[in-house]
Formats: C-alpha cells, sequence, structure tokens
C-alpha cells in the first residue's frame, strides 16, 4: 500500500529533478547558453493537476516559482531562478480537435513543429507561428507570435480563443480557471484579452490554449534566396539596398496588398560574413510576384562587370518548406534586440548600419539585423483589440550576436548595445511617426522603458489584469506587469 501511494503521489505532483540527478544541468538550461539557473529542483509536469499540485508545494515552501516551455527566452526569464522552482512544461505537448466545439486544443509544452505537423496532417490547418519550430507554444503564443504567414493570416493570437490557467488567489491558494473571448462575463473577457499578447510569465501558467478557426495550411509555397558579397559593396550599394526593401514594404504593407503571401527578411550581416542575403517565401497563387521583388532588390545591386544572375524560385510542399526554414541553430550564447519600424529607415540610420556592420573593431560572422517584412493582415486589427499593440508596423527588426566562449560575452554585448543606442539613443525605438517600440517575445532588459516599448497604451490594462489574476505577484520577472 505505502509504494502505491507514493506512485500516486509522484504522479499527482509531477517530476521533481534537483541537484545531482543526471538530468538536473540540462533542465536548468534554456537555449541561451547564457543562462544557467540553480533552483531548489524543477518539476516537470504532465497537466494542469500536476502544474497546480507544483505551484501549491512551491507557495507552502515560499519559493519563487519560474516557467518553461521550450527554454528558448533571450533573457534568464525562465531559467533564471536561483534557490526556487522551475515548472517545466515541456511534456504537455497534446495537440488535438474537439469535436463538439469545434476548437483545437493545444498544451502548452508543444513544440511549434508539433503543432504545424499534427494540423496540417490530421485537420489541414495551422497557425501563423514562428520559423524556429523548436520553440514551444507556451512563450510563443502568450508574446503574440509571428512567421511566414503572419502578412497572409495575422498573428498567432488573433485565432486564440480560451486558455486554461494556473493562478494564485489573494488567499495564497492555486486554482485551475478557464478564460474564454466569448464568456458572457465582462471581467472574464478582460482577463482573457490580456493573455492576448500580453508575454509570458505574468499572470499565471497557461497550461493549454484553443483556437478557433485557424487558417487553412498553403499546399505549397515558393522560396528565393539571394546574396550579395560584401567584398563588393559600399556604403552607398547597402544604402541602396535597405532604401529599395524598405520603400517596398512601405509600398506593399496593406491589408490588400497582391503581396500579402509573402514573407521576406533582408540579412544585414557584419561584413566578417561573406554576404548580406534576403530570404523570401510566398504562398498564393501569383508566385510570379516573388520573382519580380527579387529582381526589383537584385537590379538596384551594382553587378561590378558580371551578367545579370537568373532569379531561381524553388516551389516545394508547404510542410517541407517550413521544415527546411528552421534557423534555430545550435544552443549557444546570444544577444538579442528589436524594433518596430512605421517607415523605411531614416538616412541617418542608415550611416549608422554601414558603420556597425563593417566595423574593424569587432569581428563576427554571426552578428547580424535581420530585416523582416511585416504588416498587412497584423495590421488589420486595432492595436487595442488585443494586448499586443504593434499593428500599424511595415518592417519588423531583429538584432543579434552569437558567441560560443562565455568569457567574450562582453565584447559581443558592447558591440550590441552600442548599436542599438547609436540607431535609437536611450529611450529604443519609442512609438513615433517611424517607430513602434519592441517585440515582447524578444526580451531585452536594456530597455528602461520596456512597458511603453512593449504594449504602448495597452499597460495600464494589462495592469489591472495582473492585479486580478496574480495580485500576490508569484509570476514575476526582471521585465513582468507591475501591479497597478
Amino acid at each position: 500500500m505505502g509504494a502505491r501511494r507514493t506512485k500516486k503521489e509522484a504522479a499527482r505532483r509531477g517530476i521533481r529533478v534537483s541537484a545531482g540527478d543526471p538530468r538536473y544541468p540540462a533542465l536548468v538550461r534554456g537555449f541561451n547558453l547564457r543562462w544557467v539557473g540553480h533552483p531548489r529542483h524543477v518539476t516537470v509536469c504532465r497537466d494542469a493537476l500536476q502544474v497546480l499540485r507544483a505551484v501549491q508545494d512551491a507557495l507552502d515552501d515560499d519559493l519563487r516559482i519560474t516557467v518553461r516551455s521550450g527554454g528558448h527566452c533571450y533573457e534568464d526569464f525562465a531559467v533564471g531562478n536561483d534557490g526556487g522552482v522551475i515548472i517545466d512544461l515541456s511534456s504537455m505537448t497534446g495537440v488535438h480537435h474537439e469535436e463538439a466545439t469545434g476548437l483545437y486544443c493545444v498544451e502548452a509544452g508543444a513544440t511549434l513543429w508539433d503543432v504545424y505537423l499534427r494540423l496540417y496532417k490530421e485537420h489541414g490547418v495551422t497557425l501563423p507561428g514562428g520559423s524556429c519550430y523548436s520553440i514551444g507554444v507556451g512563450g510563443h503564443v502568450l508574446g503574440a507570435g509571428y512567421g511566414f504567414l503572419s502578412r497572409r493570416d495575422g498573428v498567432t493570437v488573433d485565432y486564440l480563443h480560451a486558455v486554461e490557467l494556473v493562478h494564485v488567489t489573494s488567499a495564497r491558494k492555486a486554482e485551475v480557471i478557464t478564460l474564454r473571448r466569448d464568456s458572457p462575463d465582462p471581467v472574464e473577457r478582460e482577463l482573457f484579452w490580456g493573455h492576448l499578447g500580453g508575454g509570458g510569465g505574468n499572470f499565471g501558467i497557461v497550461t493549454r490554449f484553443w483556437f478557433k478557426d485557424p487558417p487553412r495550411a498553403p499546399s505549397e509555397a515558393h522560396r528565393v534566396s539571394l546574396g550579395w558579397d560584401w567584398r563588393d559593396l559600399t556604403r552607398r550599394d547597402l544604402a541602396r539596398l535597405v532604401r529599395v526593401f524598405g520603400s517596398f514594404m512601405e509600398r506593399n504593407s496593406g491589408v490588400d496588398s497582391p503581396y500579402k503571401g509573402m514573407l521576406a527578411s533582408l540579412g544585414l550581416t557584419h561584413n566578417s560574413a561573406p554576404q548580406v542575403t534576403m530570404n523570401a517565401h510566398y504562398v498564393g497563387d501569383q508566385p510570379e510576384l516573388l520573382a519580380e521583388f527579387a529582381a526589383l532588390l537584385d537590379q538596384a545591386m551594382p553587378r561590378r562587370g558580371a551578367s545579370r544572375r537568373t532569379i531561381e524560385i524553388r516551389r516545394m510542399p508547404w510542410l517541407f518548406a517550413v521544415q527546411n526554414a528552421n534557423d534555430s541553430g545550435p544552443n549557444r550564447c546570444a544577444k538579442h534586440k528589436s524594433a518596430y519600424m512605421k517607415k523605411p529607415f531614416p538616412d541617418g540610420q542608415l550611416d549608422v548600419l554601414w558603420d556597425f556592420l563593417t566595423t574593424p573593431r569587432y569581428r563576427n560572422r554571426t552578428a547580424s539585423l535581420a530585416v523582416n517584412a511585416y504588416g498587412c493582415q497584423v495590421n488589420a486589427v486595432d492595436e487595442a483589440a488585443t494586448a499586443y499593440p504593434h499593428r500599424s508596423s511595415i518592417m519588423k527588426l531583429q538584432y543579434h550576436t552569437y558567441w560560443e566562449d562565455p568569457a567574450e560575452e562582453q565584447v559581443h554585448l558592447r558591440w550590441i548595445r552600442e548599436f542599438y543606442q547609436a540607431m535609437y539613443g536611450e529611450r529604443g525605438p519609442y512609438p513615433d511617426e517611424t517607430f513602434d517600440g519592441c517585440f515582447v517575445n524578444y526580451p531585452d532588459v536594456d530597455l528602461r522603458d520596456w512597458q511603453t516599448l512593449y504594449y504602448k497604451g495597452n499597460y495600464p490594462r494589462l495592469q489591472e489584469v495582473k492585479r486580478q489574476l496574480d495580485p500576490l505577484d508569484v509570476f514575476h520577472h526582471k521585465q513582468s506587469i507591475e501591479l497597478p
């Protein structure tokens, strides 16, 4: 009897992994190897009841709680927990369709690849999520994840209909609740609104997501890749390329753009890499548009006496295109920053780009600025309709640098921080006529006014959601929603 009770108790509480267990070193690290936690233990959960028990145990033992879904957080919000408990959701990978409701249920530990594969093969639908498909759904969706189909279909939270949430009451009790978009209770609808891009780790632990009427998965995709050798580029060449790309996006980021099926990314690498690159994907019935866009960019660049290249468009099943496009890369140390743009780059920024991408004081072929096409269907939603407010941008930027040796950290941090400050000053890309803040799913602890940069005018509403769902501020990190 005693042994049976022990097994039942373990099943109810999840699997605890403590220091000394051979699994511990892997479970206290995230994808970004800058961060290594030292929690009292990691609790691996398989369902909401185990999460509930893990949260209550942590409350009873006065331990700080952090949550890990896929472990891809750019900062230490998931694993940076010394002496507390990391609640690991990675065993919660279910994806299924509910016949009674017509909703698609996804558990919070599923990776994007789990979601794409199951939804596509079993139901012919998908979500407009990210290209790095090893990312966990939990953090990705709560920050309003985007991906290849976002210009055509919007962001993931545009299809989110309900969430199952483990939160903590003012009486210090963990409880499981479900919040729905169509609830007759206006308070519940407001609490649900907070999960439409309000970010992970703020209000509790979402264990399941339900999506309504997700878009049909494309049958096939078309892809094009271009590259321009750094050895052939001048300051004027790089400026021309960035101007042409930005002007095109300004003209073609409306809701009715014929290019809404295209997502393009301009890879402005440091010149220690061989090339500046452009990769674009298109889904739809006019693949010739992709060739025209690629030709526009290529014709803007000098050939230095060489003949004009032939633009090669690759055609493949959409699921293969998603699989081939995964750009997560290996686990390593990294720093990231972000910005949204409503207009093309100002001339002064073009000089800054050249200076920092060609500086001889810093050599790192993995350092770059990715300039991604944005807008179209994303911008069809009012910025107050969801907690995610960036609904007027034409481009989404990600600055990043990677390294292997932890001893080199300050060298890499100095370059990206100086680059970013030269582009935006102390305030960052503060929302105005040209810029539109930063992406909460690319967290950056260097930001001063992160509340406005991530959430704009939606932040006070999110504070009220915090007050009602997490009045004791149990769920917190360096940039979590603050109590009002």
